[in-house]
């Protein structure tokens, strides 16, 4: 079964509101029901784990993205008229999504038994390393994510992504296709993938200034290119007093050194220096990278300089 959300909702379709609240912030009222807590079409079950997970973290748990459906007037044909109140993604956390250029379709969680493994998987290995600001109103916990972007080169055509997590306003969608059949190990970096993700969607609506320290060590280099022609030695005699691109600071470059029978360097956009330094912090434990790193000083002043920004943020590594 799945499940198609078009950001132009239709009267059969009611979208949440999207202003951007924590679970500590929203109270339902002693009158009205708690539609995050008895959503629609959720089995016995279901209700088991969400409310035993809403007691234990006051985080809301979902696995359908439906979580009322009411009847509020008839048809001309005397038919039931229902409207339906969903958790919209289209409100996320790094803006509004136009509604015609964006789609999302879930594949839900199947069995009892995913949906358990499901939620010891966040409750065990996403949540400890989140804190209080980056917990999110509800988990959306569903097989897969399906997201129709609009292709810039042909417009009217959609591009498919499957994003392993995507965060709107009141929810946090988490794909968890294969989980069951994942080793610890595997669930460890299948975790980290997540909390990347999460991270990079922080970054990019960081102010840009957080960064000069990181930006530094390396702004002269970032994105030039150099080699050697004719009689030149420039570049050679740059690379015998720095061997490596580690020892400027960076992870990766395009090129670094004699790889075509003459010398030169081209080195990546900043952007890409932060990307390969995220990814670095997430793939390799502290003793790792220091074992791989640790006798290039710049390196591991900006790998401290970016753990430092993402324990700011909140993650708990």
């Amino acid at each position: 079964m799945k499940s198609k959300i078009f950001f132009l909702l239709g009267l059969n379709f009611l979208a949440l509101s999207f202003f951007g609240c924590r679970s500590d912030e929203v109270e339902i009222g002693a009158l009205e029901k708690d539609y995050y807590l008895t959503p629609y079409g959720a089995s016995a079950n279901d209700q088991l784990l969400q409310h035993h997970f809403y007691d234990t973290h006051h985080i809301y748990l979902l696995f359908n993205d439906t979580i009322q459906k009411e009847q509020t007037s008839v048809n001309p044909d005397n038919t039931p008229f229902y409207t339906y109140q969903a958790v919209n993604l289209g409100y996320s956390m790094t803006g509004s999504l136009s509604s015609k250029d964006n789609i999302f379709e879930f594949d839900y969680i199947q069995t009892d038994k995913e949906k358990q493994v499901a939620t010891q998987f966040v409750q065990d290995k996403i949540l400890p390393s989140l804190g209080p600001d980056l917990r999110p109103f509800s988990f959306l916990l569903i097989d897969k994510i399906n997201y129709y972007v609009s292709n810039a080169s042909t417009y009217y055509e959609m591009r498919l992504t499957n994003p392993v997590v995507f965060q709107g306003w009141r929810c946090t969608a988490i794909a968890v296709s294969g989980l069951t059949d994942m080793t610890d190990e595997e669930q460890t970096a299948y975790r980290n993938q997540i909390l990347k993700t999460i991270v990079a969607g922080k970054i990019s609506k960081l102010d840009p200034s957080i960064f000069d320290s990181f930006y530094s060590f390396c702004s002269q280099y970032y994105s030039t290119f150099k080699m050697d022609s004719g009689n030149s030695h420039e570049v050679e005699d740059f690379i015998k007093i720095h061997p490596t691109m580690m020892d400027l600071g960076f992870l990766s470059a395009y090129a670094y050194g004699n790889p075509y029978g003459f010398y030169m360097y081209n080195f990546k956009a900043k952007s890409y220096d932060l990307e390969d330094y995220t990814n670095a912090v997430f793939e390799y434990s502290e003793e790792e990278f220091t074992n791989l790193y640790g006798q290039y000083p710049i390196v591991m002043q900006k790998y401290a300089i970016l753990k430092q920004i993402i324990a700011d943020l909140g993650v708990i590594l």
